[in-house]
């Protein structure tokens, strides 16, 4: 027996995880056989395609699926699991095609796309509005989309009409009409989406289905084993359902050398770099992936997603760590276990401390602050080939942004010295210093490595990190595979990788299409962005243009408040409407600048009886609660609705984070600020609120 699975079956046991049991159940007797384990396979009254049939998965929930072949044995198509009374309803009303421009498989309902295109058939066009698909119907209909579909969306002004029109197409069809609307050529479209096949489309649906546009929402399932395995995992879609140009960059043979993948959040980066890392271990039975990210709480999550990936024995070759993580397992292999390293306000102690001890002349010492000395420190004094003062002298410091004459930085080494004396005293370490110790031990014959280095977030990695990522996998075909996004960069500063041998000009490429929130959120993120200066890690331009959504949703809202506890009432009482609604607990987040407004969320929200938990480090937490979580904490992460609170001057930006700092100092820590504020208002897929007391940020934009 033979099993196509549809992407609308997964979201069935998604929306109401209590039928997952009941739907392996139910797979499990499909496959013994249909007509003789009491599944009740019927045909609906009156149906739009003959395969459709319903079956019982229990007394309450029948599947949806199609009959679609019986050579050389029986095949299902798996549609969808509804309620009883629904699943006739859906199943009178589905049809399975195969594109006869592409030979993608399709299941659509005919008669909603007919009431939609007669709905905008009346609509009247401002005669001197621009179209926002400058192609004619007959070019549209080449690709594949639907002939009806195509003759009125070349009459439309606005990318919301081309998606209102396009809602109930196939999902390859809605995206790449978006992608046409926001300025993708024809050509280019043909191309992501694999349409250039000069073979004629083919009835088989095992070939259909193995179309690259097939794919987004189909899968194959081959074998009881691949079919036990999706059904024992959680269903996250991403783990199977691919956009094209996804897959393409994940399951590539090979790279020549290092890959660079950007792409705002929300993109799919991290989920091109789990399938990466699943490929390259697949690809050879003896491959070793370190696959990396910045924070440990980022790298708990890959390790449970890479797990849900692959099988056992595919999973412990692949190596999931934080890469302080990484850079700790190298110095403590070789050294023996380092000190505790410093925090950062501690480090920044020992920095004032040092410039006063050091002697600076007046003129140059309001320029010294830690933010500066740490980042001269990092990125030029640890990186030097010998740790003297005529190196240190002599170096290049490229990107500093202060400049500084030879005496400057004969005070700027006394500093150093004074402040490593301290360190050293203190019997404790940094991690920066741990880095750049890893940094010259990779070399060691002794130390492990890699054949492969998948790197996620890697905007935040500083200097000494890539140099350690560098010496820990030989240079060559697949050797790193890196994803950033230069707008969500919150620690550190900017660093090229072409410094540390890491070359990926002419191999990177860029995600546009959003996965994760609607266009109003979107807009309303883009929007705190602002005219922000980003540079990638190649040292270009990052730019925003082309960022786009396929789904819409509420318009992000705004609330002032006069005091904390009437904002904090306010987040309290409206989480609470939310779980009374029926919305997971799990899929709330309120999220914060400071621990101080964490805190009176937290007791808000107790009060007013909802369940609570601080966002764990270590994984996801206890599905039946709401998180609470700083805006760090919440990288990497997306809630299906998320409040904002606390978004006021002086807390976004935060005050002494930024105030008092010389240039570029202050413009550096003030963009960091800005991009936080970014990754916590992007974290929403479908609701987004943003809340503050007295004086608003002025990060917040000026059209919602």
């Amino acid at each position: 027996m033979g099993v196509i699975m549809s992407k609308e079956f997964h979201r069935s046991i998604d929306v109401d995880g209590s039928i997952k049991a009941k739907a392996w159940d139910f797979l499990t007797k499909l496959s013994q056989n249909a007509e003789l384990t009491g599944l009740d396979v019927k045909i609906p009254k009156g149906p739009a395609d003959k395969r459709v049939r319903t079956a019982r998965v229990d007394l309450n929930y029948r599947a949806v699926l199609f009959a679609v072949s019986d050579d050389p044995e029986p095949m299902w198509l798996l549609a969808a699991i509804r309620p009883h009374d629904q699943a006739y309803e859906e199943a009178q009303s589905l049809v399975l095609d195969i594109n006869p421009a592409n030979g993608a498989m399709e299941v659509t309902r005919p008669a909603k796309i007919d009431a939609t295109v007669t709905e905008y058939r009346k609509r009247a066009v401002e005669p001197d509005a621009p179209q926002v698909l400058p192609f004619t119907p007959d070019e549209l209909v080449g690709l594949g989309i639907n002939a009806e579909v195509a003759e009125q969306a070349v009459r439309l002004t606005s990318e919301d009409d081309v998606l209102g029109l396009a809602a109930d197409l196939p999902e390859w069809q809605q995206q790449a009409l978006l992608d046409l609307a926001t300025g993708t050529s024809l050509q280019d479209v043909r191309a992501s989406y694999e349409l250039d096949n000069t073979a004629a489309p083919s009835a088989d649906p095992l070939e259909a289905v193995q179309r690259a546009t097939s794919r987004m929402e189909f899968v194959y399932l081959e074998g009881d084993d691949e079919l036990r395995r999706m059904l024992e995992g959680d269903f996250a879609a991403w783990r199977t359902y691919l956009h094209p140009t996804q897959r393409d960059l994940a399951y590539r043979s090979t790279y020549n050398g290092p890959f660079r993948l950007a792409g705002g959040a929300g993109t799919g980066k991290t989920v091109v770099a789990l399938h990466r890392a699943a490929f390259l271990v697949r690809k050879s039975p003896t491959a070793r992936v370190l696959l990396c990210t910045f924070t440990r709480n980022l790298a708990a999550q890959l390790q449970l997603d890479i797990r849900g990936l692959l099988g056992a024995g595919e999973s412990e070759r692949i190596d999931v760590r934080g890469v302080d993580q990484v850079v700790r397992r190298v110095v403590e292999h070789v050294d023996g276990a380092p000190g505790q390293p410093l925090g950062e306000r501690e480090q920044d102690q020992l920095w004032d401390e040092a410039v006063h001890a050091a002697g600076v002349p007046a003129d140059l010492a309001p320029h010294l602050g830690p933010a500066f000395l740490a980042g001269e420190y990092r990125t030029v004094v640890l990186s030097l080939p010998e740790h003297t003062r005529d190196a240190y002298l002599k170096a290049k410091r490229t990107g500093r942004g202060l400049r500084l004459n030879r005496v400057q930085r004969a005070a700027v080494w006394r500093v150093v010295e004074a402040y490593e004396r301290a360190v050293e005293t203190s019997g404790r370490t940094t991690f920066d210093a741990l880095a750049a110790r890893a940094a010259r031990l990779v070399g060691d014959a002794d130390v492990e490595r890699y054949d492969h280095v998948v790197v996620d977030e890697g905007q935040d990695l500083h200097a000494g990190h890539w140099r350690v990522l560098r010496g820990l996998v030989a240079s060559g075909p697949n050797d790193l595979f890196i994803c950033e996004d230069g707008h969500q960069r919150i620690y550190g500063e900017r660093v090229v990788l072409g410094h540390f041998g890491i070359e990926t000009r002419g191999r990177s490429r860029r995600l546009t299409l959003n996965y994760r929130t609607t266009r109003q959120n979107l807009r309303f993120a883009m929007g705190v962005i602002g005219d922000e200066s980003v540079v990638d890690l190649d040292g270009d331009a990052e730019t925003v243009a082309g960022y786009r959504s396929a789904f819409t949703g509420p318009t992000p809202e705004l609330h002032g408040f006069a005091s904390d506890g009437e904002e904090a009432r306010f987040a309290a009482d409206t989480v609470r409407g939310w779980v009374d609604g029926g919305v997971s607990p799990a899929a709330i987040a309120v999220l914060a600048r400071r621990s101080a407004e964490q805190e009176r969320a937290r007791l808000a929200l107790k009060d007013a009886g909802v369940p609570v938990e601080l966002l764990q480090r270590d994984g996801p937490g206890n599905a039946d609660s709401v998180k609470i979580a700083s805006m760090h904490r919440a990288k990497g992460t997306e809630f299906s609705r998320v409040i904002v609170i606390g978004a006021e001057a002086g807390v976004v930006p935060l005050d002494w984070v930024v105030e008092g700092r010389p240039e570029p100092e202050y413009s550096a820590a003030r963009g960091r600020e800005r991009s936080l504020f970014y990754v916590a208002c992007s974290r929403a897929r479908d609701q987004l609120i943003v809340t503050w007391s007295r004086t608003p940020s002025p990060f917040l934009p000026t059209t919602v």
